[in-house]
């Protein structure tokens, strides 16, 4: 039964809900753990003002009891004291239907927010409250005899309001969304960049890669009224510089004179050329550098691009006192990626998909594919490196089935913590569209070194609802603010108590989200974690959802538990991408998948709960490894007859039905579905399983909890 297929109505007044009154107090008592409760003249007291919401369901000639939503109104804001809907006729949606009769009610009433409490280890009902759009606010301590968290989570209504509405969204709980993280970052430009661009300049390619960022809107670039001047210094007499018409065409920032400079130039000749500090012999073009960064941190620019070895290497001071980033052309470049000519993948479908680097001589079809997709000539140029983009500051990328190009992706490289600006695209008239996204993706992700930090920003055509249905699955956002933009922060790397601070300040720089000061301890997946936005505020997300945003980032707090599960050489390869070796035969499907599966025998279901941390012990069998290779996150598991395994468990497997005896001879599996795969950047060999307890052989066989000790052990032995 569906929510379409029943009749109901909801009714607000006295006088239609005090008939009901009886079954509201009878259902409340019924779940007092996640109600609480409430004396019996409550409810008559809340009828009477009219705020309780009573959900009647047609049985026949009549109408029956269904559920119910009590709150308080207190203008401007409101609190949802109780909502319950009666077992029969949950999973139908009703619960949605009156929480929107409460909002639409509430916006009429130019109310501004409405609030829920709900106890941090009820997981459904604070999964009810996210897909409601009610973000948590606050972490507040229960009653002295059950010592519960409390969540006060809330939802601002869409109503004018005098004040600006915080922009918290359960949809977009990183607040990634912030107009102030899309402005492009500002370099002024020191006049040996402009010198390299001469022909014959050894820098000149890193010089001509600094002009293409700013083409491809990676940054914007600028000058400071001292280049003029040493530009006039510099001129031979009775030749026309054509560096002079080059800098008349960028906007430009005047050097600081006076009080200013007399304060800045004593700072930065003592940090930038301290020998000659000492007895003041600095020549014309020292002190031309230094009113560069004098400019720069005048203005409060973000940086300097110069290629003077003496500012470059002070570029981490200068950031520490003035906040100014100072970077070498070479950082503009895009450098070599170590991929493989062409990497081949079976798909759903069964066709074979391969993914390459675009050359030049693929423009044509890359360009039709574009135009195909209503994105113009300029734009191609400018944005999706399709003409020339091969070269100096882009990445592309190209998938072909094997007929034609499927999709198309290109991105330029990120100056210091700056974003991976993505242009993605792909003909979803096309069968294997899906599989081409996930593939164009990977290549994305896999550009970003493991452990670290990154945020990353995907814009493609409109209507690529593909794009969008792939990427939410790897945690992208969507932003309201544009509808063809997609951003992702993505945390590479296991993260422990030992290395809590370190991510913490690679997290800030890269994304300006602040995680607390210390690891916290762990209670449960759905333990609410301190956050704070890059618009400045302070939010609360689950555990479970901050590993979902940041994936494939993997939070082992001190206390959570694991899983080790044993899983042989030919299935790691496949499943784990464990192989360093290129394939010449198509990877299996599974590869392509955030979330995969692993398959084990009926008993081991008790072992597995969700968001456990699973450890992969790859077996010495046919010449493997004999140790931990790899940890993933647990979504969940459950059983399945190996007559009921279909593609949708088998798929994410790597298995099919003729390797199923391999495993096990049970006509019953355990499927495990899980995703965040990290591999262990050291292996954690038998011998050290054995001095933990853990590394038997008996113990090896199958999967087998982990206490939280075991599991802190190997990860100390594993990121060593």
């Amino acid at each position: 039964m569906s929510n379409a297929e029943i009749k109901f109505r909801l009714v607000n007044s006295y006088s239609d809900v005090r008939a009901y009154l009886s079954d509201i107090v009878q259902a409340a008592d019924s779940a007092k753990d996640a109600l609480g409760f409430f004396a019996k003249p409550i409810f008559e007291e809340y009828a009477r003002k009219d705020l309780i919401f009573v959900l009647l369901i047609a049985d026949g000639n009549s109408e029956i009891y269904g559920g119910h939503l009590i709150f308080d109104a207190r203008f401007p804001k409101a609190k949802v004291r109780q909502i319950f809907v009666v077992d029969r006729f949950r999973r139908l949606k009703l619960g949605n239907t009156l929480v929107d009769a409460l909002k639409e009610q509430l916006t009429e009433f130019q109310f501004i927010s409405i609030s829920a409490r709900v106890a941090e280890d009820l997981r459904d009902a604070n999964h009810f409250w996210e897909r409601q759009g009610f973000y948590t606010q606050q972490l507040v301590k229960g009653g002295e005899s059950r010592k519960r968290i409390i969540v006060v989570r809330a939802h601002e209504l869409a109503t004018p309001q005098l004040f600006q509405s915080s922009g918290i969204t359960a949809a977009d709980p990183l607040g990634l969304d912030f107009k102030q993280d899309q402005e492009r970052p500002l370099f002024l430009l020191d006049l040996n960049v402009l010198f390299d661009l001469g022909p014959r300049r050894p820098r000149h390619e890193q010089a001509v890669a600094v002009f293409r960022a700013e083409r491809m809107q990676a940054c914007s670039l600028a000058i400071s009224s001292e280049i003029e001047a040493e530009l006039k210094r510099t001129a031979q007499k009775g030749k026309t510089d054509p560096m002079q018409a080059l800098a008349h065409a960028l906007p430009r920032f005047t050097s600081p004179e006076g009080q200013d400079w007399d304060r800045l130039a004593p700072e930065l000749c003592q940090l930038v050329f301290p020998e000659r500090a000492l007895d003041g012999r600095l020549t014309a073009n020292d002190l031309s550098d230094l009113k560069h960064l004098a400019t720069a941190i005048h203005h409060r620019l973000p940086g300097l691009v110069t290629s003077d070895a003496s500012v470059v290497r002070c570029a981490r001071e200068l950031r520490r006192r003035y906040g100014i980033e100072v970077v070498s052309p070479e950082a503009f470049q895009a450098g070599y990626i170590d991929h493989p000519l062409q990497q081949i993948h079976a798909t759903s479908t069964g066709d074979v998909l391969s993914i390459q680097v675009a050359q030049d001589s693929d423009e044509k079809e890359i360009k039709a594919l574009l135009t195909e997709l209503d994105v113009n000539v300029a734009d191609q140029a400018a944005h999706w490196a399709a003409v020339d983009g091969s070269r100096g500051t882009s990445w592309r990328f190209m998938v072909k089935d094997e007929k034609c190009i499927v999709g198309y992706i290109a991105w330029s490289r990120t100056i210091h913590d700056g974003p991976f600006n993505a242009h993605i695209a792909v003909d979803e008239a096309n069968d294997t569209a899906g599989d081409a996204v996930r593939l164009m993706l990977q290549s994305l992700i896999g550009v970003i070194s493991p452990s670290a930090v990154a945020r990353i920003r995907l814009r493609f055509p409109k209507c690529q609802v593909v794009v969008r249905e792939v990427a939410a699955t790897l945690g992208f956002t969507r932003l309201l603010s544009d509808t063809n933009e997609l951003q992702k922060v993505m945390v590479s790397s296991i993260v422990s108590k030992g290395n809590w601070m370190l991510t913490r300040d690679s997290l800030s720089n890269a994304s300006s989200i602040v995680l607390p000061a210390a690891s916290p301890h762990f209670r449960h997946v759905d333990q609410q974690i301190p956050v704070i936005r890059p618009d400045g505020e302070r939010v609360h997300i689950s555990l479970f959802t901050l590993e979902t945003h940041l994936a494939p980032a993997l939070f082992c707090l001190p206390g959570r538990g694991g899983v080790l599960v044993p899983v042989q050489r030919k299935f790691a390869e496949h499943l784990l991408l464990q192989s360093p070796q290129a394939s010449l035969l198509p990877q299996a499907r599974a590869q392509l998948l955030s979330q995969r599966h692993y398959l084990s025998g009926p008993a081991t279901l008790k072992v597995f709960t969700r968001g456990d941390l699973i450890f992969f012990y790859e077996s010495e069998k046919d010449g493997g490894a004999g140790a931990v290779i790899a940890l993933a996150r647990t979504l969940r598991a459950y059983r399945r007859s190996e007559d009921a395994l279909g593609g949708t468990d088998l798929l994410p497997s790597v298995l099919d039905s003729d390797s199923l005896a391999s495993i096990g001879r049970a006509a019953v599996k355990t499927v495990t579905a899980f995703d965040n795969l990290l591999e262990l950047p050291r292996q954690v060999s038998r011998a050290d399983l054995r001095e933990l307890g853990c590394g038997e052989a008996h113990q090896l066989l199958t999967s087998r909890r982990l206490t939280a000790q075991q599991v802190e052990a190997i990860l100390r032995k594993g990121t060593q």
